[in-house]
C-alpha cells in the first residue's frame, strides 16, 4: 500500500519539512495514513514558526493560534462527532484566522483533507476519532500552546529565532527590483 493507492508517482519531490508519508495504518482502514510522531512533530513546530513569523509581521499569528487551538480542543472533546472535525472553508472566521494562516499547516499534518468544501479529519461514515489521532491532536495542541505563550510574551519567538519574514519573502526578492506586476522605479 501506497499513499497513491498502489501506484508509481510520475515524479519523486524531496521534502525535508513534509516529506512522503510513512505507511502507518489506523486500525482497519488500509488506506488512512499519518506521519511517524517525529515527522508530525517537525511538521507541526514549522507552522508554529510561521505562525510566530505572521505575528511579527501583522500580529494575526496569535489570533490564529488561539483559534487553532480552539478547533482542536473541540475535536478531542467530541471524539464522536464528525461535526468538530469538518470546518467549513466558507466560514469567514475560520478562513481568515486559520486557513490563510500557517495554522493550516497544522491542519493538513493532522490529516485534515479538503473534502466538498470543508477541511475534514477522522474517518468517514460517523465514526469515532481512534486513540492515536486523539493523541496525535493533543500533541500537535501542546505544541501550538507553547507556541502562543511565546507569541504572548512578545520574545519574539524561540530563541529568536521566528524572523519577520527571510530575506525576500516580502515579494520584492533579494535585489530589491520589484515584485510580480511591477518594478521598484
Amino acid at each position: 500500500v501506497t499513499r497513491m493507492g498502489g501506484s508509481v508517482p510520475m515524479c519523486w519531490v524531496e521534502d525535508e519539512i513534509l516529506p512522503e508519508v510513512p505507511l502507518i495504518r489506523h486500525g482497519d482502514n488500509v488506506g488512512l495514513t499519518s506521519f511517524a510522531s517525529s515527522e508530525l512533530k517537525d511538521a507541526v513546530q514549522w507552522s508554529c514558526l510561521q505562525m510566530q513569523r505572521e505575528h511579527a509581521i501583522s500580529h494575526r499569528g496569535n489570533a490564529s493560534a488561539k483559534r487553532l487551538l480552539q478547533f482542536l480542543k473541540n475535536a478531542c472533546l467530541h471524539p464522536d462527532d464528525p461535526k468538530y472535525r469538518r470546518l467549513r472553508l466558507g466560514n469567514r472566521i475560520f478562513r481568515e484566522s486559520v486557513y490563510d494562516t500557517g495554522a493550516r499547516g497544522v491542519l493538513l499534518a493532522l490529516g485534515f483533507e479538503e473534502l466538498y468544501g470543508h477541511m475534514e479529519c477522522g474517518p468517514g461514515g460517523g465514526r469515532m476519532l481512534g486513540h492515536d489521532r486523539i493523541r496525535d491532536i493533543s500533541d500537535a495542541m501542546e505544541v501550538v500552546h507553547r507556541s502562543l505563550k511565546s507569541m504572548e510574551s512578545d520574545d519574539g519567538g524561540d530563541d529568536g529565532i521566528a524572523l519577520a519574514q527571510p530575506v525576500g519573502g516580502d515579494g520584492f526578492g533579494r535585489a530589491g527590483f520589484g515584485h510580480a506586476g511591477g518594478m521598484n522605479l
